[in-house]
């Protein structure tokens, strides 16, 4: 018997009080043959605990393991009279109430994961007081890594103020309460000057600490309810809410130029910078929150051309901002018919066979005097214009012909997982054209695997559910993508029928020293498994986290510890040294 009366002390985090839920228990005296008949009349009951006379838990029976007993022939009649205690786990976790999560979860990943399954006794004072599942565990866990990805998503790592996401938010908040005060909300670009040289010649870890101080500088120049906000690199914005004149905003704008300008010691030198600024206000240049950031930025770059170290508001002959994003989003129009395109792809390997299940296949934008563009730029651009659609197409197509050529190579086959839109997804027509596709392409329906987004399964969910069944009609298999991010809850896995689940990167970095990420990688594994979906670890990129995913039964991998995503005249050529080096 595994006891853990001894670790209460919370340590300040979330105790087991959290997870705690009353389940009516057994004494040891009560016959098997009436707890299993507990069990038949109440479907929900899967394990309770069995405690003495004076109310102290003494083991545990699970509904597994009492119908396991009696489905043996005249079990029934054999076991009538035989107490429950001949046939109880002796060997349950028994907890404190009072005991914190994180060592619940240390306590269960030492103990076996049976316990996640069967649950764990809860006791207060030594007596039983209830029950707390793997399930609720895992929600808890997984409830408080969102809200570090949260904090993650929604504010800059290196000043910890607001980042892009959670600046668009603000500033429609900002704007939303002004409509209704008809007051006014500016919002001015701050670009510094000639920060570039600084971390060429003083190297980026100053450049950092620059960037720090000059966030500092901003935040002493609002209010408390203004917001600051780092949207990358040496770029910051600033929303002003509840003015009364543009005058207000000038004032601010003003003091931001003269605070920045002040000399400064970095790295045991006097050093002196100055800033551009743009101001846009709301309502008087737009209403559009799009707009209204094009033009800040417009008059930011105005600036820059005019000499820098100052501010301007914007005015109407000031289209910069607008015309770098229409040139971009005119580039992208043409980017299909002048083959811009490409696809890279990802090996999938079974690091228990050695051998490669799958590939992903990852979408890359080559422009003539660009370069590269990252799929985080064109895509949300693709989005809101329409292209995704004609470039999903595009992709769809390219995947199949490419499992041809692959197949007619030599190779063996293997799934090609696509990552699908929700836009394209909800398309209209969306199975015809996967038929489509397989029609001209010939490729078998099972080699493709479509990734969808958690977000996707929570909205209009019929129509998700009719859609889901149809593509499993023809075939197609179906995967859950950057699993863990986004809902706690997990029960829509029982309602959309889906192949694979594949665990997010965020779960597996640093996983082998991370006591909450491997509680939840493992529940998750146990949870995939019960409902006999296949299990893939995202984003392995070190022996450490290898091993400590074996360790889990996570059989799947993709990193770039196995490969880096690769041209596919080079997977074959990959494939071929993979299998002689694991051979």
């Amino acid at each position: 018997m595994h006891s853990s009366e001894l670790l209460n002390n919370t340590k300040g985090l979330s105790t087991v009080r959290l997870l705690h839920h009353y389940v009516e228990p057994f004494l040891e005296s009560d016959l098997a043959v009436l707890v299993l008949d507990c069990f038949i009349n109440d479907k929900t009951l899967f394990a309770s605990a069995i405690i003495d006379d004076m109310g102290k838990p003494v083991g545990l029976v699970e509904r597994g393991r009492i119908t396991e007993i009696f489905l043996k022939p005249f079990a029934r009649d054999l076991n009538h009279k035989n107490p429950i205690k001949n046939m109880m786990d002796k060997e349950p976790i028994i907890i404190d109430i009072n005991t914190c999560i994180d060592d619940l979860a240390q306590i269960i990943i030492e103990s076996g994961m049976r316990h996640m399954v069967n649950g764990v006794i809860i006791v207060e004072n030594g007596l039983y007081s209830g029950m707390a599942t793997g399930h609720a565990l895992l929600e808890e866990i997984a409830q408080r890594k969102q809200r570090d990805l949260f904090q993650l998503a929604h504010y800059d790592q290196l000043t910890g103020v607001p980042n892009r996401l959670l600046f668009k938010d603000r500033l429609q908040q900002a704007c939303l309460s002004a409509k209704r005060t008809k007051k006014l909300v500016a919002l001015i670009f701050v670009d510094l000057d000639r920060f570039k040289f600084i971390n060429d010649t003083m190297g980026h870890s100053a450049g950092d600490q620059l960037l720090i101080v000059i966030s500092d500088r901003l935040q002493q120049c609002m209010r408390e309810s203004d917001t600051l906000a780092r949207l990358g690199g040496d770029e910051f914005v600033v929303v002003l809410q509840n003015l009364e004149s543009i005058v207000d905003a000038e004032k601010v704008a003003e003091l931001i130029v003269a605070k920045i300008r002040e000399p400064m010691q970095l790295c045991n030198r006097n050093l002196s910078i100055s800033a551009s600024l743009g101001l846009a206000i709301y309502p008087l240049h737009d209403e559009n929150l799009d707009g209204l950031i094009q033009k800040a930025d417009a008059a930011m770059y105005e600036v820059k051309q005019q000499g820098r170290n100052t501010y301007q508001i914007y005015c109407d002959t000031l289209t910069f901002g607008m015309i770098e994003k229409n040139k971009l989003e005119s580039r992208l129009n043409t980017a299909l018919e002048n083959d811009q395109f490409f696809l890279v792809y990802q090996p999938q390997v079974d690091v228990t066979k050695n051998k490669m299940v799958g590939v992903e296949a990852l979408l890359r934008w080559n422009h003539p005097e660009l370069g590269l563009v990252p799929p985080i730029k064109f895509i949300p651009i693709a989005e809101d214009t329409g292209l995704i659609h004609a470039i999903g197409e595009w992709v769809l197509y390219n995947v199949g012909r490419q499992h041809r050529e692959w197949m007619d190579q030599g190779m063996p086959p293997v799934k090609i997982a696509v990552n699908i839109s929700p836009l394209q997804f909800r398309q209209k027509g969306f199975c015809d054209l996967i038929k489509a596709v397989i029609d001209e392409t010939s490729i078998d329906p099972q080699y493709l695997e479509l990734e969808l987004t958690e977000g996707l399964m929570m909205t209009n969910t019929e129509y998700v559910a009719q859609t889901l069944a149809q593509l499993r009609e023809i075939g197609i298999k179906l995967a859950i993508d950057d699993f863990g991010t986004g809902y706690s809850s997990l029960s829509y896995l029982h309602k959309f029928a889906v192949d694979r689940i594949k665990i997010d990167q965020s779960f597996i970095r640093n996983i082998s020293k991370t006591v909450a990420n491997q509680a939840i990688v493992r529940a998750i594994m146990a949870l995939g498994n019960s409902l006999n979906i296949e299990m893939i670890a995202e984003g392995v990129e070190s022996m450490a986290e290898l091993e400590a995913i074996k360790l889990f039964d996570c059989q799947e991998i993709q990193g770039y510890l196995i490969s880096r995503p690769i041209p596919a005249n080079e997977l074959n050529v990959w494939f071929q040294s993979y299998v002689k080096q694991h051979h």
